[in-house]
C-alpha cells in the first residue's frame, strides 16, 4: 500500500505567524480575515494582507485556507458571499466554513471554491462525512473526540479529504455544540459567533465545595503518534493556535515537519528529548494529552490546578534574602537572565529574571521576585529567552521582502545558447514552466568561450529569492560566448516571471445581491426530555389545560422510544438522536437501522447532526432538524428542506424560544462532579445520555410560568420548547 504524505497545516494569527509557519515547513496555513471568523480577537489579516499572504505562500508552494467559520445572520450572508468571492479572486485555496446556509450559497455562486467543513460542524461518523460531501464540502475537519480506530474507519471509506487536529488546545465540549460561553457572556460572547470567552478555563466548585478547573483539558500533542496518523490515511494534520505567538508557530511547525519527514525517510520516528522539551517549554497546560486517540483518557485529560501555560519545573525556593526582592533557589535546570519564571505555592509569584548570581553547586540567587514565597515552593520556567531568540531566527528575515529564506522551492534550469541566436533559459518548478530570451544573440568567442562551469555557477546564484536550483541542463554550442551579466539578467528575469506565474488570480463576479428568502417553522409547544422517567411522570393533560392548547409534542431519547413505545393520546411523541451519537448510540442505530426506520415512519425522528439524516430520509422517514444543526438563518432552513429535512428548532445561539436547562456542553469526557458552580454561584448539573457515554452540562434553571408560555405561543414562529432534565 502506498502511503501518501499528509499536509502539515499550521495556524497564522498574523503575518509574522504566517512567515514562521512557512519558513518552518508548513505545507498549508489557515488564517482569519477581518470578517466572520471564529478567532475574531486574534491579530488577523486585512484583506490586503490576505492577498499578500496568499502570494507569499503560493510562491513557496504553500496553500492558504481562510476561516469563514461562524454562524451568520440573514443580513450577513450577502457580505459573507461577497467576501468569499474576493478571497476566491485573490487565489485562496479553500474556505473553512460552518454555517449550512453559507455552504448552500457558496455552492450556488462559487462552485469552484473548495469548502472545508469546520470542526464546529460536529462531524464524527461516516454518515456525517457522506452528508457533508453531498452538500458540496471537499474536506471535513473531524471532531477532536475521535479515537484512532474511529478515524481509520472514516478515512478507509475514501469519501473526501479528512483533516484532524494533532497539536494544541482542546475544547471540553464538542465544537459547535457549546453554549456555555454565550450564557456566561450574557449572549455577547458566543463561540459559534467568534467570541469564545473560554469558559473551559474558569474555576468551578463541585458539590463538596472543592474548587478546580474541572472543564480545562490539557493541550493535545501527538508527536509520538505521527506514524499511526499517517498510516490512517489522514489528508491534513492540523496544528491549533491562531491566538499563539510566532515563536510558538515556529517551534511546533518545525518539530512536526521534522518528524513527518523522518517517518517517510526511515519508516519510523524517534523523537528526541530536546524536541519534547521545546514543545513543553513553548506551551503546555500541565503536560500534554493524546486526546481521545486511545479512547477516553479521564483524569489524564485535565490540566490540573492551572488552566494556562505551566512551563517546565526547574527547582525549589530555599529562602528569601532579608526583605529585598532576591531569593536563593536550588536549580535542577539551567536558568538565564531574561527567562520568565513562576513560583507556585498558595499563590503564584512570577517575573522575568533580572538578577542571577551563582552561590555554589546547584544554589543560585535570583531576582527581581515580588510577592510571597517560602521554602520549598516549586519554580517553573515559563519562558526561555534563548529558545525564543533561536526560534525567531528561523523566520524573522524570511518574510515578504526578506532576503534570507529557509523555505525555498526547487527548480530546474535549462540554458540553450548558440552563436547568432538569442540565448533561451527555461525554468521549471514541477508545476510551472517559464521560458525567457536574452535581449541580444550570443556571439562566436573571440578569445574565451563560455564554459559550462561558469554558466552553471551564475545560474545557481539564487540567493535572496525563494528558489534553489536542483538541476542545470546546458546546451551550449561549442565556441559561443556571452557576458556573464546576460546570464544574471536571464536568471533574474526568469525567476521573477516564475514568481508572477505562481501568483493565482481569478475573476469571479462579485454578487451585488441575493434573493431575500423567508422560511417558516411550525408553531407548537414542545417538551424535550433527557430522562424517560420524567416523561412517564409528566401530567400532559394538566399542562395542555394550563396553556389552553389541544396538543403538544414531546421529544424522547430514541432508545427509550424503541424499548417502551411511549405513545400518548394527548400528545405527539417523537424520538430524537442526540446531537452527538458517537459510541453506543451509533452502534445501536447501525445494528437496528431498518427496525428503527419501520417503527418511526409514523412519527418521524429528530436529528441534531448531519449524521443519519440520509439513512432515514432514504427509508421514507420524516427527519426533523433539531437545534444541534445550528440553523441560524433562513438560507440554512431552506438548505435543509432541500435535503428533505423538516427544521423544527433554530440554533440555541438565538436563545429565543428555549427554556429550562438547555444543553450548554456535550462532552466525551465524563466529569466526576455531579454539579458545578461558577464564580457567580450559578449552578450547573451534569446529566447523561441514556447510554451513559456522553455527559451534558446544563444550567439549574426554573421553568417559565404558564402565562409567559401562553404569550410566547401566540407570537413565536417556531417551537416554544422546554427542556426537562
Amino acid at each position: 500500500m502506498i502511503i501518501e504524505k499528509p499536509e502539515l497545516l499550521a495556524p497564522a494569527g498574523g503575518m509574522e505567524q504566517l512567515t514562521a509557519a512557512v519558513e518552518n515547513g508548513a505545507d498549508a496555513v489557515y488564517l482569519g480575515g477581518p470578517l466572520f471568523n471564529a478567532r475574531i480577537n486574534a491579530q488577523n489579516f486585512t484583506e490586503e494582507e490576505i492577498k499578500q499572504a496568499i502570494d507569499y505562500a503560493h510562491i513557496r508552494d504553500v496553500k492558504v485556507y481562510v476561516t469563514l467559520n461562524i454562524l451568520l445572520t440573514d443580513q450577513e450572508l450577502l457580505p459573507a458571499l461577497q467576501y468569499a468571492a474576493r478571497l476566491y479572486n485573490m487565489g485562496v485555496d479553500g474556505l473553512i466554513v460552518q454555517d449550512l446556509g453559507l455552504i448552500d450559497l457558496l455552492r450556488e455562486h462559487l462552485p469552484q471554491l473548495p469548502l472545508h467543513l469546520s470542526t464546529q460542524g460536529s462531524i464524527y461518523n461516516l454518515s456525517g462525512v457522506r452528508k457533508a460531501k453531498s452538500l458540496g464540502v471537499s474536506r471535513v475537519v473531524l471532531a477532536r473526540e475521535l479515537s484512532l480506530s474511529e478515524i481509520r474507519r472514516i478515512t478507509e471509506a475514501s469519501i473526501c479529504d479528512i483533516e484532524v487536529f494533532v497539536h494544541g488546545a482542546l475544547c471540553m465540549c464538542y465544537s459547535g455544540q457549546c453554549q456555555m460561553s454565550r450564557m456566561l457572556g450574557g449572549g455577547e460572547r458566543s463561540g459559534n459567533r467568534g467570541l469564545c470567552a473560554q469558559p473551559c478555563r474558569l474555576p468551578y466548585r463541585d458539590e463538596k465545595g472543592k474548587v478546580s478547573y474541572a472543564l480545562s483539558p490539557k493541550d493535545l500533542c501527538t508527536i509520538d503518534r505521527l506514524g499511526e496518523l499517517i498510516e490512517a490515511g489522514i489528508k491534513s494534520l492540523k496544528i491549533e493556535g491562531r491566538m499563539k505567538s510566532a515563536e510558538y508557530v515556529a517551534a511546533v511547525t518545525g518539530i512536526y515537519r521534522k518528524y513527518l519527514d523522518q517517518y517517510f525517510q526511515q519508516g519510523y520516528t524517534d523523537v528526541s528529548q530536546e524536541d519534547r522539551r521545546i514543545l513543553m517549554q513553548i506551551f503546555n497546560r500541565g503536560g500534554f494529552t493524546g486526546g481521545y486517540l486511545d479512547g477516553r483518557p479521564q483524569k489524564r485529560f485535565l490540566s490540573g490546578r492551572l488552566p494556562k501555560h505551566q512551563g517546565i519545573y526547574i527547582g525549589q525556593v530555599i529562602r528569601r534574602v532579608s526583605k529585598n526582592r532576591l531569593i536563593d533557589v536550588r536549580l535542577d535546570e539551567l536558568l538565564e537572565m531574561g527567562d520568565g519564571i513562576e513560583i507556585r505555592s498558595d499563590s503564584l509569584t512570577g517575573n522575568v529574571v533580572t538578577y542571577l548570581e551563582h552561590r555554589g553547586g546547584s544554589i543560585w540567587r535570583i531576582g527581581d521576585i515580588k510577592g510571597s514565597v517560602k521554602e520549598g515552593d516549586q519554580i517553573y520556567k515559563i519562558t526561555d529567552l534563548e529558545l525564543m531568540k533561536q526560534l525567531r531566527k528561523t523566520f524573522e528575515e524570511g518574510g515578504p521582502g526578506g532576503s534570507k529564506h529557509r523555505k525555498t522551492v526547487p527548480v530546474s534550469m535549462k540554458l540553450e545558447a548558440a552563436a547568432g541566436k538569442r540565448p533561451k533559459l527555461t525554468i521549471q518548478d514541477g508545476t510551472q514552466e517559464i521560458m525567457v530570451l536574452a535581449d541580444a544573440p550570443a556571439e562566436k568567442a573571440q578569445h574565451r568561450p563560455l564554459s559550462a562551469e561558469a554558466a552553471e555557477k551564475q545560474l545557481r546564484k539564487t540567493g535572496g529569492t525563494p528558489f534553489h536550483v536542483e538541476r542545470v541542463d546546458l546546451h551550449l554550442e561549442e565556441g559561443c560566448s556571452m557576458p556573464l551579466s546576460v546570464l544574471n539578467h536571464l536568471r533574474r528575469k526568469g525567476l521573477n516571471a516564475l514568481q508572477e506565474k505562481k501568483q493565482v488570480r481569478r475573476h469571479a463576479e462579485i454578487p451585488e445581491r441575493i434573493p431575500q428568502m423567508s422560511a417558516s417553522m411550525e408553531n407548537r409547544m414542545a417538551f424535550y426530555f433527557y430522562d424517560w422517567r420524567k416523561f412517564e411522570e409528566w401530567d400532559f393533560q394538566s399542562v395542555l389545560n394550563a396553556l389552553e392548547i389541544e396538543t403538544a409534542r414531546a421529544y424522547v431519547p430514541l432508545r427509550y422510544f424503541m424499548d417502551a413505545d411511549p405513545r400518548r393520546s394527548s400528545i405527539e411523541v417523537v424520538p430524537y438522536i442526540l446531537n452527538i451519537s458517537k459510541g453506543l448510540l451509533d452502534k445501536y442505530i447501525e445494528q437496528h437501522l431498518d427496525e428503527i426506520a419501520d417503527r418511526v415512519k409514523s412519527c418521524g425522528i429528530a436529528a441534531g447532526n448531519l449524521g443519519w439524516i440520509d439513512e432515514f430520509t432514504q427509508r421514507g422517514v420524516t427527519v426533523y432538524g433539531d437545534y444541534g444543526l445550528n440553523i441560524y438563518n433562513n438560507r440554512a432552513t431552506l438548505a435543509l428542506q432541500k435535503e428533505k429535512v423538516v427544521p423544527i428548532c433554530r440554533s440555541h445561539e438565538l436563545h429565543e424560544r428555549a427554556f429550562g436547562p438547555i444543553p450548554l456542553m456535550i462532552m466525551e469526557h465524563l466529569p466526576e462532579a455531579k454539579t458545578l458552580k461558577d464564580r457567580k454561584n450559578q449552578l450547573y448539573k451534569i446529566v447523561y445520555n441514556p447510554e451513559g457515554d456522553k455527559a451534558m452540562l446544563v444550567p439549574h434553571h426554573r421553568q417559565p410560568d404558564w402565562e409567559t408560555l401562553k404569550i410566547l405561543l401566540k407570537n413565536t414562529w417556531q417551537e416554544a420548547r422546554i427542556y426537562i432534565p
